[in-house]
């Protein structure tokens, strides 16, 4: 293999003449030297990223580092040849992250590494992944990440927040999976990397409220119940006279309840009652202010949104967002609204305990899913509102987002612009082409609608081009078959070969 003539080569790609019978595949790392007068050897190092065979077979070569950094371009008929495994390091920089996690195999096989720095608030924060739901693996991309950096010296004592959305995949992560093959479990040895569950995870919401009716109150939480997009500037007086109202009888309750009208209610029944009931008196000072009509939507959108959240909000509500490494909120059973209200207190309740806590306390990853619904692009609410504070705040206060959605061109510009890791699974044609993936350039973009599950595409700001990797299979159960039932993999045959 040499450097071609043709297209003329520059210091930032180059064109690979490939001589059968070798080959080159996209993705793979090459170099090529050059003696330069006065300086000596300079060496390109660069990854293939376009191929062509017809008259000629050649490959585009993407420069990605030169040693030392003389920006010259390489000369025609040099030799090129694949880089060694210490020459890969070199110029992915993975040799220089002193902090560094496995987050794949790439195509050469060997590790790909992220810097954990970038992701722990050191020098940047936040994680967004993209792609097609079901397909794109997302989520158990984003569980790996986060099994990767548990096992690392860095990450060891961090702790993860995540939500369970899909029936009961995310409440088994402590438990071995039955599924799990020889094969995968090599690539868990490649990667130096344990293969085992998840250990110290806790399940909240399962058995027991997450919050007493008195924390409900005191941090306002009503605000996410009755969250909405459109709200009208006279609801949002009407839902801030009822939060003000709500903190003053907090402030003289006692024990798990709240004082209302002499009484003692414990639970979201007794205050949604209470609610309405106020809503019908001229002179009750929780409305006060609040014209006839308004009340009467705040009654109407009281009684209905709830009974949604009435198990989340109890005496015996306890919810500690630090208890496990790894912390599970159950909210698969709950509708889209109670969901949404459960972020939003979730979120509320971790920025009040960091901002109180040391500086020294281990980072918190918050495993965010939908971000598209949540903090859509164009209009938005509190829990909108709250996720923007941790994209552009929470480093500050050791608070990482680890955001998916399906369409990142839906998502708040700064809420995706803020993440140093950026990820992607399998695109929808249409979606690759938006500028929101001008990162990936004009080859990944098209082979990012090709991708099969258990490949995603990663960006991050040490590695100068974003590299494909594959990652393991999940070590731990993702579904109650992969606990109760031992079954073997069942393995796809390839297509049938010519001859």
């Amino acid at each position: 293999m040499v450097v071609s003539a043709r297209p003329v080569a520059s210091p930032l790609e180059f064109t690979v003449e490939v001589r059968s019978p070798q080959e080159l595949e996209l993705g793979a790392v090459v170099e090529t030297w050059r003696k330069v007068e006065n300086v000596g050897w300079v060496g390109h190092f660069g990854v293939v990223d376009a191929i062509g065979v017809g008259k000629h077979y050649r490959a585009l070569v993407r420069v990605i580092r030169t040693y030392p950094e003389v920006y010259l371009p390489p000369l025609p008929g040099m030799s090129v040849k694949r880089c060694s495994v210490a020459n890969v390091n070199w110029a992915m920089r993975f040799d220089s992250m002193t902090r560094r996690i496995p987050v794949g195999v790439m195509r050469n096989g060997m590790a790909a590494y992220a810097n954990v720095d970038f992701l722990s608030g050191v020098k940047g924060a936040h994680v967004n992944i993209a792609g097609i739901s079901g397909v794109a693996t997302k989520t158990s991309y984003a569980l790996f990440l986060l099994y990767s950096l548990f096992q690392s010296e860095a990450g060891r004592n961090s702790r993860a927040i995540l939500f369970n959305v899909k029936g009961d995949d995310l409440l088994y992560l402590d438990r071995p999976n039955a599924r799990l093959s020889a094969e995968q479990r090599a690539v868990y040895e490649q990667l130096e990397l344990p293969c085992e569950p998840f250990s110290e995870v806790v399940f909240h919401g399962v058995s027991r409220p997450l919050w007493t009716l008195r924390e409900f109150a005191e941090r306002e939480f009503l605000r996410y119940l009755l969250a909405d997009t459109e709200q009208t500037g006279v609801m949002e007086f009407g839902v801030e006279r009822l939060l003000e109202c709500l903190r003053e009888a907090a402030s003289v309750s006692e024990g798990s309840g709240l004082l209302l009208g002499g009484q003692s209610v414990s639970d979201m029944a007794g205050l949604v009652q209470f609610l309405i009931a106020e809503s019908g008196k001229a002179d009750s000072k929780w409305y006060e202010n609040v014209t006839t009509p308004t009340r009467r939507a705040l009654a109407r959108r009281l009684k209905a949104l709830g009974p949604q959240i009435a198990g989340l909000v109890g005496a015996e509500g306890r919810f500690d967002p630090f208890e496990g490494q790894m912390n599970v909120v159950d909210v698969h059973r709950l509708s889209d609204r109670a969901r949404a209200f459960v972020l939003g207190a979730v979120l509320q309740t971790v920025f009040l305990a960091r901002e109180s806590m040391p500086d020294g306390f281990p980072t918190t990853y918050l495993m965010v899913d939908e971000l598209n619904k949540y903090a859509p692009r164009d209009g938005g609410d509190a829990i909108r509102q709250m996720l923007l504070d941790v994209a552009e705040r929470g480093r500050s206060l050791g608070v990482v987002l680890v955001g998916a959605e399906q369409t990142a061109s839906q998502v708040e510009e700064r809420v995706v612009g803020n993440s140093a890791l950026r990820v992607v699974g399998r695109l929808e044609s249409a979606e690759a082409a938006r500028e929101q993936y001008a990162w990936l350039g004009e080859s990944l973009r098209r082979r990012a609608t090709l991708l099969a599950p258990g490949t995603m595409i990663v960006a991050q700001p040490e590695v100068p081009l974003p590299l494909v990797v594959t990652f393991p299979f999940p070590a731990w159960a993702t579904r109650r078959s992969e606990v109760e039932v031992k079954v073997r993999s069942r393995l796809v045959a390839p297509p049938e070969l010519p001859g």
